[in-house]
């Protein structure tokens, strides 16, 4: 689907920082995600759908499932084009299409967010009628979801903890912290997939972790790559399901 220029869209620029990469010279998972977090907020503002306007009426958006395609590296220092595009509705939920592009215009990731709209004080809501007037006319489309098999009784076991700086301006675990602690836990097991492109990451946020959680994070080989889940331990609810595999996978 090709959407026009315009209200359904929306690109900045971006230059990866020091802090942004990893031992590699190479953009961590959440730093990328946080861009792909940014530019959608940017393009809410540049149509009047601002945070302040959200937090008046006592709603947030928040991801809800995250589709990575990594194409190839992005490296430290490197200027980014980030182009972001509203592509559907689904009762409570949006997606958006974010296509990160280098300075050479070649193709870097491609990112599909589902996001969920919810009242700060409940649960999820039906899309406003203001959002929906900014965006009309968009389809439907399928919820991203992970395999929701229960991890085999061989899977790797790693402890980790919710720091300070896993918290966002609204005392969240921001979606992209997950993916750090994916590929953290995938490392632990023996399989990491830095250096490896392209390749594919499918995020399903399922609960909230929250100031001070331990969880345990599970990973185990599947026939493609690498499946993952992260739950905490006072309760043992899940928090995230995710897979990763090389290659772009099927659309």
């Amino acid at each position: 689907m090709t959407l026009p220029i315009g209200p359904y869209r929306h690109a900045d620029t971006y230059q990866v920082r020091f802090d942004e990469a990893g031992p590699d010279g190479r953009i961590r998972g959440s730093a990328l995600l946080g861009i792909v977090q940014d530019v959608a907020s940017r393009h809410l503002d540049s149509i009047g759908l601002t945070r302040e306007w959200h937090a008046e009426r006592g709603i947030v958006w928040l991801v809800r499932a995250v589709d990575l395609r990594l194409i190839a590296p992005i490296g430290y220092g490197e200027t980014l084009r980030v182009e972001t595009a509203a592509v559907g509705w689904r009762r409570v939920a949006g997606r958006r299409e974010t296509r990160v592009e280098g300075a050479d215009g070649e193709p870097r990731a491609l990112v599909l967010t589902d996001w969920v709209l919810i009242e700060v004080d409940g649960g999820p809501m039906r899309i406003t009628e203001e959002s929906l007037a900014r965006f009309p006319g968009l389809p439907s489309f399928e919820p991203l979801r992970v395999d929701r098999a229960d991890p085999p009784a061989d899977a790797s076991a790693l402890a980790l903890s919710i720091r300070l700086r896993d918290l966002d301006p609204v005392d969240h675990v921001n979606n992209g912290v997950y993916l750090d602690l994916l590929d953290e836990s995938v490392a632990a097991a023996g399989g990491s997939l830095a250096g490896t492109y392209p390749r594919r990451t499918v995020l399903e946020y399922v609960g909230a972790a929250t100031r001070g959680d331990d969880l345990v994070a599970r990973a185990w080989r599947t026939p493609g790559g690498w499946a993952h889940r992260l739950e905490r331990v006072a309760d043992g609810a899940t928090l995230l399901r995710g897979a990763t595999a090389p290659g772009l996978g099927a659309d």
